[in-house]
């Protein structure tokens, strides 16, 4: 009897080796699927951005994490771009991520690979627009003297330039949860599209002008071909976008912001003042500040504000970035939960 069952015992242990290697190449394979799955889903459907510059503040800020309705113009051959169903077109006033233009990048940036740059900007012409831009310094009741870009358009078959109808509007709280000292200093406006009004900002600065003759004579107009489509940031002090390095191509425009699902303010430029609605309605100069070893355990050097007006932050190293965030950022950081769920336009 214990012969037998020591054989049995041997018999089955034997059997079980095999199908513990059967449920983990099963495992195996079914994770590696549900992979694919999701890349293929972000990369053709539904993909997340995060917002690491200010071009497009107020509207996304720095710290933002928003959707990006990857189908809601093309679909798109998954884990490539390769556009294989045209569904749509860009509407005036859709925020869009896009391949940027060769001439919009950095000699170190590319169009292509897995650290592909990829933009977010506003669609502000559409093809057959004739659009100009003309500068205006205007005075404002919060923010002095503005130098504005006053963008208008005429549409294909129209004789008359209209406008977006820009107004100013009070400061409010807009401003108060910036990551980006400049951005905090500017005018709020609004501006109309089709069917709704976003915020814009504009201040004393312009420096889009370097290139703007290149390609367009914006101060005369001109018109944008078919198949292209214009592009600004609402930060308009601060937006390398189509009146620097020209139009963008419609096979380029991958998706339109849908939605932000979380937000965070880092404070990596504003971690030495300590109220965000003073900074933005007294200035960087008068607006009370951490001081001595207060300052010191809030904020890294290389974040503070200088006595001119100058930041610097020499080439971080990874592991200095991880030092940084531990050490400084973390015990700073503020979530903005009144931007979460917010539908963007």
């Amino acid at each position: 009897m214990g012969m037998f069952s020591s054989i049995f015992k041997t018999k089955s242990s034997k059997e079980e080796k095999p199908k513990e290697k059967e449920n983990q190449t099963a495992s195996g394979l079914s994770f590696g699927i549900i992979v694919i799955l999701v890349f293929a889903f972000k990369s053709s459907i539904l993909d997340a951005n995060n917002i690491p510059s200010g071009s497009m503040i107020p509207t996304l800020k720095i710290g933002d994490f928003l959707f990006v309705n990857k189908m809601r113009y093309s679909f798109r051959m998954p884990f490539t771009e390769k556009e294989l169903i045209r569904i749509d077109d860009p509407k005036r006033g859709d925020i869009v991520t896009f391949i940027p233009p060769s001439a919009a990048l950095a000699q170190e940036e590319s169009r292509t690979g897995i650290f592909a740059k990829r933009f977010v900007k506003r669609v502000v012409g559409i093809p057959g627009d004739t659009v100009r831009i003309t500068r205006k310094y205007l005075d404002t009741k919060d923010r002095g003297r503005v130098h504005f870009a006053f963008f208008e358009y005429k549409e294909s078959g129209s004789n008359e330039f209209v406008s977006y109808e820009p107004r100013e509007i009070p400061i409010g709280k807009e401003l108060s949860d910036l990551d980006n000292l400049d951005a905090t200093q500017r005018a709020l406006y609004v501006e109309k599209k089709p069917g709704f009004e976003h915020y814009i900002i504009e201040g004393y600065e312009d420096d889009r002008r370097a290139h703007i003759f290149e390609y367009c004579d914006f101060a005369k107009g001109c018109e944008i071909p078919q198949g292209q489509y214009m592009v600004m940031g609402d930060n308009r002090d601060d937006s390398h976008d189509s009146r620097a390095w020209g139009f963008v191509k419609r096979e380029d425009i991958l998706g339109k912001a849908l939605i932000i699902y979380f937000s965070i303010d880092w404070k990596d430029f504003t971690c030495e003042y300590k109220d965000g609605l003073e900074l933005a309605t007294k200035g960087p100069e008068y607006a009370e500040r951490y001081e001595g070893a207060e300052l010191e355990s809030r904020c890294h050097a290389s974040e503070v504000f200088s006595s001119h007006n100058f930041r610097y932050r020499d080439e971080e190293s990874r592991f200095g970035w991880i030092e940084r965030t531990l050490k400084y950022r973390l015990w700073r950081l503020s979530v903005r939960f009144d931007r979460i769920g917010r539908i963007l336009k």
